[in-house]
């Protein structure tokens, strides 16, 4: 692996030039050399300009057409110039605002300083502590969105971290986005939707956040899938068309599976989701110039044995770290679906490919992370244990993200000169005033074996303790109730 080199512009700026400015780890690690990535770059630009991509909504199409891109039915051909000139209003730094007007805002981008961190989505299941497997419900998406609101190191919720089953369809999106707002006051993920029902959401939010709020502040994101390869369906083009209309959030979240939806290779799986990367960044740029854009990644690989998508293979971790590199070329924000495991309960094998995925996308630079919490099984089911032990997972990386701190050649020195050779520094005042700071883990067992051996309580039970005590310190909602009935009246109405 290399050390990262950035693009600005078409000026190449050295590694030296960048210690001690760049985001995580002092400046992040590189997967490929540069001239590989203005190769992808090269490459990408062939695919968007002579295949093409397939956009099935009629106005998505005119719309691209109107900046000079090419049509062919439903196939548009996006040149470079088209492409640089797009891609050149898409910020490379933003904030987004929750509802606590005394928390800053969330910094994605230059200025940004730790990855943001979101819940998983798209679970369908709870899998028990004896692994037995139910349907998730909507209490335990309130649980779900009550832990992020109670973590100090989650920054958002939503959109849908687990499929509650026996919900309305017609309404369903306004009930889930309500009760993201009854449990918590961090920025949001919404959910894919249609033109009206997107209309409906965002009439919800002017009613919590007031007129006009909106439009000169970034509370809400959503996450665009394309159908790879190289497609998107209308939902996604409709869906994101309104948000970019209302200048909210684009995360372009390609999940392209090598040997199925990409190519068999790692360099062509990120092709394929760099393509689909810029094309979603072009599109969202065509609606709506400067609108927040967010460059993603969701690399995953397939079991030819089994026809199943596999989310911890160490080749889509690489691919993710590579992304990761690709969206620094472009000098924009970046996210990925960081924390995914095959496992079918919170084990070894769990936590293995957990870190595996975690550390390697922050090393990489990574700007966002999702999928990082509690999820398992293909990102089929969610473990409230497992969400518990990740939570530690994260914080243990984010200590190591920080570094050492500052050196303070003559404060080390005066310390070690003060203690006599073969002495300890138990009584240095510097350790009794600084031996209650250093970080202990919430879940992990540091004591000595005979006071673990008086209960001999599992991982998993601990954690089972501390959910129930989380879930307990927020049981009223954060809604003021008046307002809560008039959103429920609201949906209702429609």
């Amino acid at each position: 692996m290399q050390r990262s080199r950035t693009r600005k512009g078409d000026n190449q700026i050295n590694m030296e030039d960048l210690k001690d400015k760049g985001l995580f780890f002092n400046f992040p690690i590189d997967v490929m050399s540069i001239s590989d990535v203005e190769a992808i770059h090269q490459l990408t630009l062939d695919i968007l300009s002579k295949k093409g991509l397939r956009i099935c909504l009629p106005e998505a199409r005119n719309l691209l057409s109107k900046q000079g891109a090419r049509l062919d039915g439903e196939v548009v051909f996006l040149d470079e110039p088209l492409v640089t000139r797009l891609m050149k209003t898409a910020p490379e730094s933003f904030e987004m605002k929750g509802r606590d007007s005394s928390l800053p805002p969330l910094v994605f981008g230059k200025g940004q300083t730790r990855p943001v961190v979101c819940p998983g989505n798209g679970t369908l299941s709870v899998i028990e502590p004896d692994g037995r497997k139910r349907p998730g419900t909507i209490e335990d998406f309130d649980n779900i969105t009550r832990l992020c609101q109670t973590s100090h190191l989650v920054d958002m919720v939503g959109a849908v971290p687990i499929e509650p089953s026996g919900m309305p369809d017609k309404s369903k999106h306004l009930h889930l986005l309500r009760h993201l707002m009854r449990y918590s006051h961090k920025p949001l993920i919404g959910v894919a939707t249609d033109p009206e029902e997107t209309r409906q959401s965002f009439t919800l939010l002017e009613m919590v956040y007031g007129n006009g709020f909106l439009k000169e502040n970034h509370v809400i994101a959503y996450s665009v899938n394309p159908t790879s390869p190289l497609g998107f369906d209308p939902l996604a083009c409709q869906t994101l068309m309104a948000y970019a209309g209302h200048r909210q959030v684009l995360f372009i979240l390609p999940g392209p599976m090598a040997g199925l939806t990409a190519p068999l290779d790692m360099y062509g799986m990120l092709a394929v989701i760099n393509a689909e990367n810029l094309a979603g960044i072009c599109l969202t740029q065509a609606v709506s110039p400067g609108t927040p854009v967010v460059y993603s990644s969701g690399a995953m690989t397939a079991d030819m044995r089994w026809a199943n998508t596999i989310t911890a293979a160490p080749q889509g971790t690489l691919v993710g770290m590579a992304c990761m590199q690709m969206a620094r070329y472009y000098n924009l924000p970046s996210r990925a679906m960081a924390g995914l495991s095959e496992a079918k309960q919170a084990d070894f094998q769990a936590g293995m490919e957990t870190m595996q995925n975690y550390l390697s996308h922050v090393m990489a630079g990574v700007g966002v992370v999702n999928e990082c919490l509690g999820v398992l099984d293909s990102i089929m089911s969610t473990s409230f244990e497992k969400w518990i032990l990740d939570e530690e997972l994260i914080n243990r990386v984010e200590l190591l993200n920080r570094g050492m701190g500052r050196f303070d050649r003559q404060s080390v020195f005066n310390m070690i000169q003060n203690v006599d050779h073969m002495g300890t520094y138990l009584m240095e005042r510097a350790v009794f005033e600084n031996c209650h700071t250093v970080w202990r883990p919430n879940v992990s067992f540091w004591q000595p074996y005979d006071m673990w051996a008086k209960k001999r309580e599992t991982l998993l039970q601990r954690a089972r303790d501390i959910f129930n005590e989380r879930i307990e310190s927020l049981k009223t909602p954060l809604l003021e109730p008046g307002l809560d009935n008039e959103l429920n009246a609201y949906i209702q109405s429609l």
